[in-house]
């Protein structure tokens, strides 16, 4: 059987749906609500050039740096911890949008239901926050099986419906099995409907879906579990449920045939997704697919310092109907 990984950055989100931000994007609507925050003052203080990029700021407010006093470091983890939420936030309300795509001719759902009835065994690893792959799984199975499907069916890893958390609940909401075939999605930064305490790295993750069983009482105490877009990483990768991910999708991709990479431009700065890559395909020459508006000079540039000698198709790129092209021809061929 042959075996197929997409793996999914920012760029696939806004070419389904144009209102999802790139970093640029949300490094400007994160801004533009902090001046809305009672913690604003603080912000107001900060270097004006880790302002202009989320990274550099979230990198900032999180790291321990010797000249900062206890009021600075207490304040800053505040405005970071304020900030978080607002990804979250940002990318929940997106979800409340009608789910029909840009794409045009109903192209993603026709993808979606080849890879349901397909011999080959599909899997999606994701960097993004958002939850329109889930949603979008959830209205096709409805749509074309009659079957109901939960996040639960979809995530690799069991994260706890958020129901879980009021002992009289009489049963979960979705988390029979289903008998059907249903490709994993694996979230290796974690998921804007995630939510934990965040005191140990073993903490349950539980998830929402917004059924009518969930109460706004279920969140308390909770938090967004998200891996939040700061320049390393690695303090956030001690979590349980995020190292078996990540160990998933180094497996996922050692042993794929065929790997599409959408929207995602191995920026020189994410080393941890660089090394899972070069450490999954060392011994295995998969067929590598590169999807991506931005232009072939570039992005040549970057994969070439992941992937070496790789054979990889760059004859998606460079133009904005490139994802729609690419289901086309190599989806639904």
């Amino acid at each position: 059987m042959s075996k197929k990984v997409f793996f999914l950055g920012a760029g696939f989100s806004k070419a389904i749906k144009n209102k999802y931000p790139l970093m640029g994007d949300l490094t400007a609507q994160v801004m533009a609500r902090l001046e809305k925050e009672s913690i604003r003052e603080h912000a107001g203080e900060l270097i004006p050039e880790i302002k202009n990029n989320i990274e550099s700021l979230l990198t900032y407010l999180s790291t321990d740096f010797p000249w900062k006093n206890d009021t600075t470091k207490h304040a800053n983890l505040a405005l970071y911890s304020d900030i978080v939420k607002i990804l979250s936030d940002i990318f929940l309300e997106l979800a409340e949008d009608r789910l029909e795509s840009s794409i045009g001719d109903d192209v993603i759902f026709k993808m979606i239901t080849k890879i349901i009835d397909s011999e080959s065994n599909y899997n999606f690893i994701t960097l993004n926050y958002d939850i329109l792959l889930e949603n979008i799984f959830k209205y096709t199975y409805k749509k074309y099986k009659g079957v109901s499907i939960s996040e639960e069916d979809l995530y690799t890893y069991p994260v706890a419906w958020i129901g879980a958390r009021q002992p009289s609940n009489e049963g979960s909401w979705g988390t029979e099995k289903k008998p059907i075939k249903i490709p994993g999605i694996l979230k290796l930064h974690g998921s804007a409907n995630w939510f934990w305490a965040g005191v140990t790295p073993s903490d349950v993750i539980y998830y929402r879906n917004w059924n009518r069983n969930e109460k706004e009482l279920m969140l308390e105490g909770l938090k967004p579990y998200i891996i939040p877009p700061v320049l390393d990483k690695n303090a956030f990768y001690n979590h349980i449920a995020i190292r078996s991910l990540w160990q998933q999708a180094e497996q996922l991709l050692k042993h794929a045939d065929e790997i599409y990479i959408i929207g995602f431009s191995f920026p020189q700065t994410d080393l941890s997704v660089k090394y899972l890559f070069q450490s999954a395909l060392r011994n295995s020459h998969p067929e590598i697919y590169v999807v991506n508006i931005e232009s072939i000079g570039e992005l040549k540039r970057n994969y070439h310092s992941v992937f070496k000698n790789k054979n990889i198709d760059y004859n998606y790129t460079g133009k904005p109907d490139v994802l729609e092209k690419f289901i086309r021809d190599i989806i639904l061929e």
